[in-house]
């Protein structure tokens, strides 16, 4: 008998790049084209880490499960994912830039 060596975690993992229960987007499309096109710019919810080597991976490196309604679940590197705080942010720089006249003090 074989024992797997993976690491399934479904609660927060310090060092983690994000959170249970985190919405995410499916920014990338991969060149080897692993990601299905369905996903792609879709927001789904982690609701796993999966570290197929803890050795090496745990914890800033996993694969995490993301679950889109409609479509089930995928697995992604970190990489291929924006967290839904992120992209909110982005957007809220992108405004302040486009009105003039007005700037940030740093």
């Amino acid at each position: 008998m074989t024992l797997d060596p993976s690491l399934i975690v479904s609660t927060d993992v310090d060092g983690a790049p994000v959170r249970i229960g985190e919405p995410v987007t499916v920014i990338s499309a991969s060149s080897d084209g692993t990601i299905s096109p369905g996903f792609l710019g879709r927001t789904g919810t982690v609701v796993a880490l999966v570290y197929d080597d803890p050795g090496l991976q745990y914890p800033s490196d996993p694969l995490i499960q993301v679950r889109v309604d409609g479509l089930g679940e995928d697995l992604f590197f970190p990489d291929e994912l924006e967290p839904q705080w992120a992209l909110q942010r982005a957007a809220r720089k992108h405004r302040e830039r486009a009105v003039p006249g007005t700037h940030r003090v740093q």
